[in-house]
């Protein structure tokens, strides 16, 4: 994410950040579940967009994973701790009072190099316009950086510059803030014109999320991992996955899921041999940091031509996986947990 962004929403930017999951598709697909797009930010996304994710930051600021969370960024980054103090001293902005939603939108890849697309943010809440301004003025105003603004489709199109350095930004309502790394892919989602509803792959990737989850996120695969996953398993796929279907629950803990979306049901089920295959080894690898039992609640099956992942993580759980990933003491050894099953249906 452009850096303007982490200065003018840190505190969004990093509970917008947090965990993956999501559901199965084929015939089970599910009914479109949430709250409106106009609601979440998803109204503004363009439909030329490859990835959303979407986040409730009231249920994120309420979540003791995020607060675990950010006390560990913040205590090994000092330059976003910085940034956050900046935000809270400068922009007096209450990130859980003025933001409701926030949403994430990667667009396509200009360039020869995957993932190198123009990002959009969307952020709902009740920020008046000339706070939101005078926040970023102050904020790049300590690096001599300038915020010039022009008439675009009947409001303000703002330009904050630091260097090389460059990010956009304009309110599409009033309770809409559109922030962007580039001025063609903000400008389109300041627009009338299609959005990501529009696209007929985003809106049956929608169709497997609840968009009143904490975190969810849907998306087109990048090539690199698409690719490289055919290499990893041998030949054992035909084709690398072609998408994702993301969901997280954290209110006391993280209930994980995700959805990989394959070409045919044939590669679905390859790919969930294959990973089961590896969970057993990295069950065994994980007793010597004693984390046998929490990589044992990874489960995998098979819907159609969805591979279904679910992890649901205690609070106990996610801190024992922290102090083990933080390098912390090692404790004793887990007992053997259970193998993971060797049938396909949902976990």
């Amino acid at each position: 994410m452009m850096r303007w962004l982490g200065n003018a929403l840190c505190a969004a930017c990093v509970l917008g950040t947090v965990g993956l999951g999501g559901a199965g598709c084929g015939k089970k697909a599910v009914v479109p579940s949430g709250p409106s797009p106009e609601l979440t930010g998803l109204a503004a996304v363009p439909a030329t967009a490859e990835v959303v994710l979407g986040a409730d930051v009231a249920k994120l600021a309420g979540s003791p994973v995020i607060d675990r969370m950010l006390e560990q960024v913040l205590s090994h980054d000092p330059v976003l701790r910085e940034r956050w103090q900046g935000l809270r001293d400068d922009c007096k902005i209450n990130v859980g009072k003025q933001i409701k939603r926030v949403m994430l939108a990667l667009g396509p890849h200009a360039g020869p190099a995957p993932g190198t697309g123009p990002v959009l943010m969307v952020v709902v809440g009740s920020i008046p316009e000339a706070d939101f301004k005078d926040c970023v003025t102050r904020l790049v105003g300590h690096g001599g950086g300038t915020v010039t603004g022009k008439a675009m489709l009947g409001r303000t199109l703002y330009l904050a510059k630091d260097g090389n350095r460059t990010m956009y930004f304009a309110y599409g309502k009033p309770d809409t803030i559109v922030l962007g790394s580039d001025e063609a892919f903000t400008t389109e989602a300041l627009g009338v014109g299609k959005k990501a509803r529009d696209n007929p792959d985003l809106a049956k990737w929608l169709t497997l999320v609840n968009q009143n989850s904490a975190v969810w996120a849907v998306g087109r695969t990048d090539p690199r991992v698409r690719d490289g996953l055919v290499q990893l398993t041998s030949g054992k796929l035909s084709q690398g996955p072609v998408a994702f279907a993301a969901m997280a629950e954290l209110p006391d803990g993280a209930n994980l899921q995700l959805g990989v979306v394959m070409s045919q049901s044939e590669d679905a089920k390859n790919l969930e041999s294959f990973v089961k295959g590896e969970l057993a080894l990295l069950t065994a690898a994980a007793q010597w940091k004693s984390l046998g039992s929490v990589v044992g609640k990874l489960t995998v099956a098979t819907d159609h031509d969805v591979v279904r992942f679910h992890a649901p993580l205690t609070i106990e759980d996610l801190n024992q996986l922290l102090s083990a990933l933080d390098g912390g003491t090692t404790p004793a050894q887990d007992s053997a947990p259970p193998t993971p099953g060797a049938g396909s249906g949902p976990p």
